[in-house]
């Protein structure tokens, strides 16, 4: 991990004028069911933490969009990020993603065989994580299958995770331990009703 020190619910020493990292990581494991290395980091700054939070709880269980194409839009945000693609990889199976189809998304490509509202996501968040401003001709054919909320969480969901991929990145987080990563598959699972 970076050389920040992270926050675990073991941890009880605090520094004067420092958060309490160990009751943030106590109430992050009592919520999540585990403590993500990069939520340890962030906990250093509550302020930024917790709406953070709510900004991925809206990604991922509240935005208007079904769960395939919310794990489309991360997958193509993470895609390049030692940290994330581990995390959201997996989780590609539980909404019904086929191998193929997820090495064609981390490839930068648009699967034929998704239907079309997913194929407008993908062209979408491509375009959004490239830094680029979506064609007037891509968008007048995202209008036709996509209500303007949907199109605003695409790149809303899009944003988020790269701006999740960069941060993990300049922190120099480490992956989790194969155990921590099933718990978090376990909680989505839960999440989204699934176990």
């Amino acid at each position: 991990m970076s050389e920040t020190p992270s926050a675990s619910p073991a941890d009880e020493t605090r520094r004067s004028g420092t958060p309490d990292l160990a009751t943030t990581a106590r109430w992050l494991e009592a919520k999540y069911g585990f403590v993500s290395n990069l939520a340890q980091i962030m906990a250093h700054s509550p302020g930024a933490l917790n709406p953070w939070l709510v900004l991925e709880h809206y990604c991922r269980f509240q935005s208007d969009l079904t769960e395939r194409q919310r794990m489309i839009i991360i997958l193509i945000a993470v895609r390049d990020v030692n940290y994330c693609w581990p995390h959201y990889m997996p989780l590609a199976g539980t909404v019904g993603l086929s191998q193929d189809q997820i090495t064609m998304i981390r490839q930068g490509r648009v699967p034929r065989d998704i239907a079309e509202a997913e194929k407008i996501v993908c062209q979408i968040a491509n375009e959004i994580v490239a830094g680029r401003q979506v064609p007037q001709t891509m968008y007048e054919d995202v209008v036709k299958l996509l209500p303007p909320r949907q199109i605003v969480d695409v790149a809303i969901l899009a944003s988020f995770y790269l701006a999740m991929g960069a941060l993990s990145n300049g922190l120099c987080v480490e992956v989790e331990a194969p155990e921590v990563l099933r718990l978090e598959q376990i909680h989505h699972k839960k999440s989204i009703g699934l176990a």
